[in-house]
């Protein structure tokens, strides 16, 4: 009831600012986890929720899209490639590595369903003369004959080609802000002069330019006055020029500051901006859009793209969304509601004793993980919260649970790919502690490892500080395990001493220093590095040291004792008026070491030798 009444308010406020209508396109089955855990399989189902949660959409009147059909593809496609890409091993240039057969297969099965659903946003951006929002697409490095970059169909050339041979004669823009060239769109495009493709990256792929096409390569480490200065000054006039009737906006949120792959410094406030900018330009000249998610690499780049879309269905207002970690914590304490103790091991309420439960069943506290888990329990467990089969999304048919129990760090859980053991992806060793915050009980994590040992290191992704493997990419769903257990075992939170700046630097957002006054550091070692790639950021933290610029001295990495509080209790102690105020008091200013010009030398110094 109190959804209805939000969505018919927001619907109200739309109205009088007299917004074209705005649809909402799915693609069912469209999402496939690739390894490394840049691309959120789940982005558009946590946008969705936070909508229908917020009373701005009805999930029951979501457009829901078919897959697209060869007979879309054959226009924009050579049929050669097309067919190629049924072949084993034809994917792995465009995702960096061999996905293997099944993965390989879903992957193309969810590029053809997102093109089937940037076919169907089209179609109805046209017939409404609104707004139609695809919670995905934007494949723009698809080229006609081969794909690059994670994108192996280009969707809105698909569509742009559906509609034209539907009827639809008018000149189409094509407004990519994906901090990547749309390269393959251009390509496809160049000799069109009836397609204008408008590109704003931070580097170019290619030197290709056709006479309507605009690139603009920024460089590296662009912030929002640069980005929405070039964006206002370059397309109004493009757009009363070229005069589209319809328009594809790819509203990539890798620009931002906190991207797990960017390069640029665009904050949230930004990437809300540039989307209002383009869509309130297209709404003055009343250009149907296509809206696409594009570009956005880790787990909280759904939250940008929720901010922009809150702010379009609200007619205004800029919603803020939850942390990731909220999100999956909840639904994990769903789940974990269905799971009762005697089910997972422990002793719960049952009415046997420890005791009684050692003599029936021939396992003591000290045979069970943390005193309370049995193996059998934690299979359970990991298969209903679907822990387990994101592991066999990532190819890994077989996981294998295998526990060592009272080593003197603590208990470790290991998850191998298959029941060979040759795999490692999951080694977590903890302990209960009341050392570490006297008062509180603590699941200290002495050591955390989630690798996938069948991805390659190249490309984009090198290896960072202490990786033998690139990461598995199921951080997010390990910490919201680790809550469960804390909520079944009444600990007040998880602690970990961050060995390494990236794992630190990328922890979730409730994580909180133990010590106030070490916060201040660590957010002005986060700055100094900002908009940096993560190998060369973690390098000049952990290696070359950053240097405080008033002292001049090196200050060196060391790791920080981090708390992520679960109970109410340690939640309350962390908000306490004297933590926060060391914790927000103004750090020093760092600077990369290698960013200091060098000392003057003497006067009539040569080089010589020793």
């Amino acid at each position: 009831m109190a959804r209805a009444l939000r969505r018919l308010l927001w619907s109200a406020r739309r109205r009088l600012a007299g917004q074209a209508p705005v649809e909402l396109v799915v693609a069912p089955d469209g999402s496939v986890r690739l390894p490394g855990g840049l691309v959120d399989p789940w982005r558009a189902t946590r946008i969705l929720a936070f909508l229908e949660e917020r009373g701005l959409v009805d999930r029951r009147r979501v457009r829901r899209a078919a897959a697209a059909r060869l007979s879309d593809l054959a226009p924009v496609h050579d049929l050669d490639y097309l067919e190629g890409l049924e072949r084993p091993g034809a994917t792995a240039k465009a995702f960096g590595a061999h996905l293997g057969d099944r993965l390989e297969q879903d992957a193309l099965d969810a590029h053809r369903a997102q093109v089937g659903a940037t076919l169907l946003a089209a179609r109805r951006a046209l017939e409404t003369g609104g707004v139609a929002v695809h919670l995905g697409g934007g494949f723009h490095h698809a080229h006609r004959g081969r794909g690059a970059g994670f994108c192996l169909l280009n969707d809105v050339a698909v569509a742009i080609a559906a509609v034209r041979q539907a009827g639809f004669d008018g000149p189409v823009a094509v407004i990519d802000l994906d901090l990547h060239d749309g390269d393959g769109t251009r390509s496809i495009f160049l000799a069109d002069p009836t397609v204008h493709t408008y590109s704003i990256h931070n580097r170019p792929w290619d030197d290709l330019q056709g006479p309507e096409s605009s690139a603009f390569a920024l460089g590296s480490g662009v912030e929002d006055a640069r980005y929405l200065g070039v964006l206002g000054d370059t397309l109004p006039p493009l757009l009363d020029r070229f005069r589209p009737r319809l328009a594809f906006l790819l509203a990539g949120v890798d620009p931002a500051e906190d991207d797990s792959l960017g390069d640029w410094r665009i904050t949230a406030g930004g990437l809300v901006a540039r989307d209002a900018l383009v869509l309130g330009e297209l709404a003055r000249r009343r250009v149907p859009a296509v809206v696409l998610l594009a570009g956005g690499y880790g787990e909280d780049a759904w939250r940008h793209s929720a901010r922009s879309l809150s702010r379009l269905l609200s007619g205004g207002v800029v919603l803020e969304p939850p942390s990731t970690s909220e999100t999956l914590v909840t639904r994990f304490r769903g789940l974990a509601e269905e799971l009762p103790a005697a089910l997972l091991g422990g002793y719960g309420d049952e009415l046997l004793s420890a005791e009684d439960l050692e003599e029936v069943l021939g396992a003591s506290p000290a045979q069970r993980f943390l005193g309370f888990y049995t193996r059998a329990g934690l299979e359970v467990a990991l298969e209903r919260l679907g822990y387990l089969e994101e592991v066999r999304r990532l190819g890994f048919d077989a996981p294998l649970i295998d526990l060592d129990l009272g080593g003197a760090d603590g208990d470790t859980l290991r998850v191998f790919g298959a029941p060979d053991r040759r795999e490692l992806l999951v080694e977590l060793r903890v302990r209960r502690d009341r050392r570490a915050m006297p008062g509180f009980e603590l699941l200290w994590v002495e050591w955390l490892l989630l690798q996938n040992p069948r991805l390659p290191f190249g490309g984009e992704r090198e290896p960072l500080p202490g990786q033998a493997h690139p990461g598995l990419g199921m951080l997010r769903e390990t910490m919201a395990a680790l809550v469960l257990v804390c909520d079944r075992l009444k600990l007040d939170g998880i602690g970990v001493a961050a060995a390494h700046f990236h794992p630190a630097a990328n922890s979730p957002g409730e994580m909180r220093l133990l010590d106030p006054a070490e916060a201040a550091l660590f957010r002005s070692m986060v700055e100094a590095v900002r908009g940096r790639p993560a190998r060369e950021a973690c390098l000049a933290v952990e290696r070359d040291g950053l240097v405080d610029e008033e002292t001049g001295e090196r200050v060196a990495w060391r790791p920080f004792n981090m708390i992520f509080p679960v109970s109410a209790r340690l939640r309350e102690w962390f908000e306490r008026p004297e933590y926060v105020e060391l914790a927000q008091a103004p750090g020093p200013r760092l600077r990369r070491a290698d960013e200091l010009e060098p000392a003057p030398r003497p006067a009539g110094a040569g080089d010589r030798m020793a």
